[in-house]
């Protein structure tokens, strides 16, 4: 059999007309198809080989725990009520340090003030010496009447209250549907209560492990059980959806193995990748993110564990019931709806007390799983509406893009209290009625000899630079060098005598402000001291951590051997680092989703496809909450990062649905929208109802939480229930394999001879709406 030549000999040959050309193209757009075709099919095969892999393992597990379900039940109880004792050693982390990353720049140098700057607060009490923010209060005084405070007849009672506020001691302390339907047999109240206790036990057992394992509890981890319990219930109504598929004629061990393994590896993916996540999260520098995220990420793997295992048994005991016909209730056997009808018993007892095993899918599903996905399929099969949808999007899309570029950074200390707390209105009058400047100290180690007026004529060079500054007020200087040089007492005609008499300067009225910006050592030598800059009222925190730079840059500038410092510093830090934290953090995140996805669903086109949902969600999540009045911050970095996990849930369930289903993609995305819709419909809305609680909280904390997952919820349905499938009705990956992989030669005439061109593959088939 003759072969076409290659593209050497057909290039050679002479091209004397359009004929030619033609002939040319034509032979090589099937042969680049057909090799296009054979890598898509090689995909698809190792797609296959992996789901029948990981099937027949989650199918044999799956009858295994049929077989076994009280055993495994009481084990999976023991274990986590076992760990749950974990939580007596559970210690919590309060303060607003845990908002700020550890390690930075300004926690070390505290720690060098720490070390150089040994000062007794109780003898000398200076605010702008403190290396924190101390154990100190500030009191307003206003009148009731808005008056002027300096009023004689007032004197008395500040007088008062002066006297009061010396005789007090501070002290450091710590601050803080849809499973229920008429057939009393078929229904799945009972597995809905299951799960929701299958969840709570995940949670007492990972609290109690973390404990044990020493990670401290952080406020924000007080919402994450609602997170944890959207994932549970999610998972739940996927396993759900996977059993209402399954037919009643079976025995319940191998329906319960078929669950397994059609819905097992759907499960199996978000969790993975959302343990993964946060196991990314637990990096972070912030606190507040590093221990919610060993919490939550602990928390999700005991959730899985738990519904495929406590769960699974779980259906197992209530698919035999329902196959006996008992009652879910009493427990009784139950007669069918037709023979209560036929012996004249009452609406209200037949309602109550009839039932029967379900012999469709349609029968078992609750309105909510039955309705809006038949509704759905309809908008997105339909031309028109397809093109509303991908309009609509577009919008979105550029909506969420424009937000992101226009976001705020920064957390606001009064929002970690409630709107109802003393100290919100404090702060409140505190911002608007008071000056915000700060006193920055630059800080000279050793090594710098005082009496020489070339080091005078250094501090005054460092000083003049850092001044240049806008923001810094260059007719404020509080230095002890520049004041002793002014008092009769400084000699510096040696090294003694300009010592003696500094510690002589130190000692008078006038000195004794500076007494703990100069450090001796036991022989009388200057180890380290520091001059005060202050700052104009700034109040904006974008504006904040840029003055922190620019001071540290004009700082390290100086070839003395100082850096600047101010308690402001370690809050200012979180402002610098929260933006790449948190793309840093949400990369990882992505990543973790591409490879998941690669592992269990090795379709290039679907390992794109949920990754850049994934993507579009989160740039959506952000976008969107500059329009609700949100900042960025290590609040809701930790919100955005939790919520994570649904946008990986949602897209991947739809996405594997479609994957295991057959047909055109039409009807392709119709099986899909029946396995996983009703599920993710579900999930998203039993999720939504959970924290609708949150609205009435007056903690931002809470409230932010609410927010953002209210934004994630909306916008991981209509992603995954609108977007997704219309995208996979027009380009989904579809296989059609014939019986038989080669093909009868074709002939070919190119320049006046005739060649065979012999096909090895399956012949393209065209596939799009429309051509069915």
């Amino acid at each position: 059999m003759e072969k076409l030549e290659n593209s050497k000999q057909l290039s050679a040959n002479k091209i004397s007309n359009g004929q030619n050309c033609y002939l040319i193209c034509n032979v090589r757009l099937p042969v680049m198809f057909l090799r296009f075709n054979t890598r898509i099919k090689m995909f698809y095969k190792l797609q296959q080989k992996v789901e029948n892999w990981f099937g027949h393992v989650f199918e044999k597990y799956g009858r295994f725990v049929a077989r076994n379900p009280f055993k495994i039940i009481l084990l999976v109880v023991f274990i986590n009520i076992g760990l749950g004792f974990g939580l007596l050693r559970l210690e919590q982390e309060s303060g607003i340090e845990q908002y700020t990353p550890t390690d930075s720049t300004a926690s070390k140098n505290r720690d060098q003030i720490r070390e150089l700057f040994a000062i007794d607060t109780a003898v000398n009490y200076y605010q702008q010496s403190l290396p924190d923010l101390g154990l100190f209060a500030s009191v307003i005084i206003e009148r009731n009447d808005e008056g002027n405070i300096l009023d004689s007849s007032l004197w008395g009672d500040i007088s008062a209250l002066y006297d009061f506020i010396n005789t007090t001691t501070a002290h450091d302390s710590t601050m803080g549907l849809a499973l229920m339907g008429g057939n009393c047999v078929a229904n799945r109240y009972n597995l809905g209560f299951a799960g929701i206790l299958g969840t709570g036990l995940a949670i007492v057992g990972s609290f109690g492990l973390v404990s044990l394992c020493g990670a401290k509890f952080v406020d924000i981890v007080g919402a994450m059980p609602f997170l944890i319990l959207g994932i549970g219930v999610d998972d739940m109504f996927i396993l759900l959806s996977g059993l209402a598929d399954t037919s009643s004629k079976d025995s319940v061990e191998d329906r319960i193995g078929q669950t397994m393994r059609t819905s097992g590896i759907s499960v199996t993916i978000t969790s993975v990748t959302d343990v993964i996540a946060f196991c990314a999260g637990a990096a972070s520098v912030f606190p507040s993110v590093r221990n919610f995220s060993w919490y939550t990420g602990c928390a999700i793997l005991f959730c899985y564990l738990n519904y495929v295992t406590y769960y699974i048994g779980c259906m197992t005991i209530n698919e035999k019931r329902v196959s006996k016909n008992i009652h879910f209730c009493t427990c009784m056997p139950t007669k069918t709806r037709t023979d209560m009808e036929a012996a004249g018993q009452s609406k209200c007892k037949i309602f109550c007390c009839a039932g029967s095993p379900h012999k469709t899918r349609d029968e078992i599903e609750g309105p909510i799983e039955k309705y809006p996905k038949r509704l759905v399929k309809r908008i997105v099969l339909f031309k028109p509406t397809q093109i509303i949808i991908c309009i609509l999007f577009a919008v979105y899309l550029g909506f969420s893009v424009w937000g992101t570029t226009g976001f705020q950074e920064g957390l606001d200390i009064r929002d970690l209290v409630g709107k109802d707390s003393y100290y919100y209105d404090f702060y409140d009058t505190d911002q608007n009625m008071f000056s915000q400047s700060l006193i920055v100290s630059l800080n000279i180690q050793s090594d710098v000899n005082y009496r020489f007026e070339s080091s005078f004529n250094q501090i005054n060079s460092l000083v003049t630079n850092v001044q240049k500054d806008s923001q810094v007020f260059d007719d404020f200087l509080l230095s002890w060098l520049h004041a002793y040089r002014s008092s009769a007492v400084f000699d510096n005609t040696s090294d003694a005598l300009f010592i003696s008499g500094l510690q002589s300067f130190l000692s008078t009225v006038q000195g004794n402000v500076f007494v703990n910006d100069v450090m001796f050592d036991t022989s009388n030598s200057i180890v380290a001291s520091r001059i005060h800059i202050m700052t104009e009222s700034i109040t904006s925190s974008n504006s904040q951590a840029d003055l922190m730079v620019k001071i540290r840059e004009s700082v390290e500038s100086s070839s003395l051997p100082v850096f600047a410092y101010s308690p402001g510093f370690i809050f200012f830090e979180q402002y610098v680092q929260i933006l790449p934290q948190t793309l840093q953090t949400l990369g990882i995140c992505v990543a973790v989703v591409f490879v998941v996805t690669a592992i269990f669903m090795p379709l290039p086109f679907m390992i794109i496809l949920v990754t850049v949902t994934v993507v579009m969600i989160m740039v959506g999540v952000i976008g969107f909450i500059k329009f609700w009045d949100l900042t960025l911050s290590s609040v809701t970095m930790i919100h955005i990062i939790m919520c994570v996990g649904f946008c990986i849930d949602f897209s991947t369930h739809m996405c594997h649905a479609f994957v295991q289903a057959e047909g055109t993609r039409n009807v392709r995305v119709a099986q899909a929208l029946d396995m996983a819709g009703g599920p993710i419909f579900n999930g998203a809305i039993s999720t939504i109802i959970g924290v609708l609680m949150l609205v009435f909280s007056s903690s931002y904390v809470f409230f932010s939480f609410f927010k953002i997952m209210l934004l994630v919820m909306v916008f991981g349905l209509i992603h995954s229930v609108f977007l997704l499938p219309v995208i996979l009705a027009y380009i989904g990956p579809q296989y059609k394999v014939a019986k038989s992989d080669v093909y009868p030669e074709k002939t070919i005439t190119f320049g006046g001879k005739q060649n065979r061109l012999e096909q090895t593959l399956p012949e393209p088939h065209p596939d799009y709406p429309g051509a069915e």
